[in-house]
């Protein structure tokens, strides 16, 4: 082979480490979490995670065998930049999937409330997000347009503590 394209097979391995240091590094922490407990997040999960691209980042300068520094900085560059939209991409997508997460929540009281709405069966099996919620006694995710139905439901009713059989139970409503 020749050189033009063992170059190219060198970019390529850079390229790889800055794809592989995003996903390495979130492994590492997903292990460090599991077994030792240790919970790393924000600035201390970037810097674990330029901390991975600089071990990754060496090794391939080791492994290329390469000296010259217009090919380091390429190389540097190269997996910096993949790295880099990665993570990028990462965290718009995990904005994005947020702006429309909702969640409705119901509780079972104790006590009777002092002002409630009495929903029948009927009515619960309108809106399938408010049954699971009272039927898990928990949160649930939901989708914006359910959230809203049933929150002009409620708004409606007048109350958001409810009374369905001989149990009460106060319904929340949550978005980010």
């Amino acid at each position: 082979m020749n050189n033009t394209i063992i170059r190219r097979w060198k970019y390529l391995l850079f390229l790889s480490i800055g794809i592989l240091s995003f996903y390495i590094s979130g492994f590492l922490l997903g292990i460090l979490s599991e077994i030792y407990g240790i919970g790393i997040h924000g600035t201390e999960a970037v810097s674990f995670m330029i901390f991975t691209y600089v071990i990754l980042l060496v090794a391939g300068l080791v492994i290329s065998k390469e000296r010259s520094p217009g090919f380091i900085l390429n190389g540097l560059v190269i997996s910096f930049a993949a790295m880099f939209l990665i993570s990028v991409a990462f965290f718009a997508l995990g904005a994005y999937s947020d702006a429309n997460a909702k969640w409705i929540a119901a509780h079972r009281l104790q006590t009777t409330p002092e002002n409630f709405v009495i929903i029948t069966e009927e009515e619960l099996n309108q809106y399938p997000a408010l049954k699971e919620a009272i039927r898990s006694q928990g949160t649930v995710k939901v989708k914006p347009e359910e959230w809203k139905r049933t929150d002009d439901f409620l708004d409606q009713k007048g109350s958001r503590f409810v009374k369905l059989g001989e149990e009460y139970y106060e319904i929340g409503f949550a978005t980010v």
